[in-house]
C-alpha cells in the first residue's frame, strides 16, 4: 500500500483488522498539519509507515 493511499479517508493500512478504527487517524493529521500551514510526510518501508511533521520557525 502507498504512502497516498494510507492517508485517504476510511482506509486501514491492515486488512486484518476489522473491529477497532475508523480509518480516519492519518487522513485528519495530515489535514490539520495542512491547516496550520505545515508539511505532512509519509514513507513506507515494508509493514512499518513513518510520519513526518514540519512546520516553519516563528
Amino acid at each position: 500500500m502507498s504512502a497516498d493511499e494510507l492517508t485517504e479517508r476510511f482506509v486501514r493500512g491492515d486488512a486484518s483488522r476489522s473491529t477497532e478504527g475508523s480509518g480516519l487517524g492519518l487522513n485528519i493529521a495530515a489535514s490539520l498539519v495542512k491547516l496550520q500551514k505545515g508539511e505532512f510526510n509519509l514513507t513506507v518501508d515494508g509493514d512499518l509507515f513513518k510520519a513526518q511533521m514540519m512546520f516553519d520557525r516563528i
